[in-house]
């Protein structure tokens, strides 16, 4: 399961890339309706939480943030005047960066690490796999919003 997690990380970083190619100017800041978060919001949440990866698989790392990262980005935070959000490039080079450490943490992983009792008491999962494949999926639906949001901005252009 390991290798199949590196290869989604990987896919991953490189589906919002393109999809986020789809927006420009204020589109990122589009939202079809007040319970819905912006391009901008999905972007930086998806790389904050891949710092909570990192940490998972490496509890002794140095993390680094950006901007107004916990602030901006930590789940159920409301969301901020849009001058507080980075662009939309530099967010997707730093969700670029944290998966590839992610992918070279999950290179290193032994099986046994795997299936490791986490050090993190989360409300899902036990074992370091059970909650990176938990926050994995939590990404995976992510990803599904913001498919949904390039669809309407696309459609909104024709």
């Amino acid at each position: 399961i390991i290798p199949l997690m590196q290869q989604g990380f990987a896919s991953n970083s490189k589906r919002v890339a393109k999809m986020a190619e789809n927006f420009s100017g204020d589109e990122v800041f589009f939202r079809p309706y007040d319970k819905v978060n912006h391009l901008a919001w999905e972007i930086g949440h998806l790389a904050f939480i891949r710092n909570t990866i990192i940490k998972i698989l490496n509890p002794s790392e140095k993390l680094e943030g950006f901007g107004n990262e916990r602030v901006n980005f930590a789940s159920g935070t409301p969301l901020q005047a849009n001058e507080m959000y980075g662009t939309i490039p530099e967010n997707v080079e730093i969700l670029h960066k944290r998966g590839e450490r992610i992918i070279e943490l999950l290179t290193n992983l032994t099986q046994e690490q795997w299936d490791f009792e986490s050090q993190f008491k989360l409300p899902f999962g036990t074992t370091v796999g059970s909650q990176i494949w938990v926050f994995f999926m939590h990404e995976s639906f992510h990803l599904g919003e913001i498919s949904y949001l390039k669809n309407i901005v696309v459609r909104n252009k024709a």
